[in-house]
């Protein structure tokens, strides 16, 4: 794996997901024509890694379709997905370093970490992200899915770039210092 880049719209007070998984705050700022830089993310990633919360929010919003990229869900569940056929679609779970090093073998290259906030605890927990590219909505969502439990997920990662878009939102890229 060349590179682990952790991309992510969160609300100004640090929420991926309002209370219950709400994800409908963000998506007003989709609908502004900007992608983001998801476009050439994609193109220069060789797989996508997501939690089982992430991936469940997809199909419950009607977000599904064909993946552009193998996408990994991290489950300690897989069974509860057997009647999906995607070939680019694999359930996983186990130790997140081994779960890595499965993905960077069958594709190596970048990955990029769509999320939820439990994989990239995980991450962080072991710094096995090397980039978090944060887009931080003008909107404060009170509760919800914190993106961090606390302030420390910055302890290892220096700020590089930041971006004001029209739409309001911040981007915030991070780079890991060891």
């Amino acid at each position: 794996m060349t590179e682990r880049i952790f991309y992510a719209a969160i609300s100004s007070d640090g929420y991926l997901a309002g209370p219950n998984g709400d994800m409908a705050w963000a998506e007003k700022y989709l609908a502004s024509g900007e992608d983001y830089g998801y476009v050439q993310l994609i193109g220069s990633s060789s797989a996508i890694l997501m939690g089982r919360a992430t991936f469940d929010f997809e199909i419950e919003s009607g977000a599904q379709g064909p993946r552009p990229l193998p996408t990994y869900v991290l489950t300690h569940i897989p069974e509860l997905y057997e009647d999906i056929e995607d070939a680019n679609l694999l359930f996983t779970g186990g130790d997140i370093k081994l779960v890595l090093e499965l993905i960077s073998e069958r594709h190596p290259g970048n990955l990029f970490v769509m999320g939820g906030a439990n994989v990239v605890k995980q991450l962080l927990d072991q710094r096995l992200i090397d980039t978090m590219r944060l887009f931080v909505c003008p909107e404060e969502l009170g509760s919800g899915t914190l993106a961090f439990e606390d302030d420390t997920a910055y302890n290892h990662f220096t700020l590089i770039d930041e971006k004001q878009y029209s739409s309001g939102i911040i981007e915030e890229v991070y780079r890991l210092t060891n």
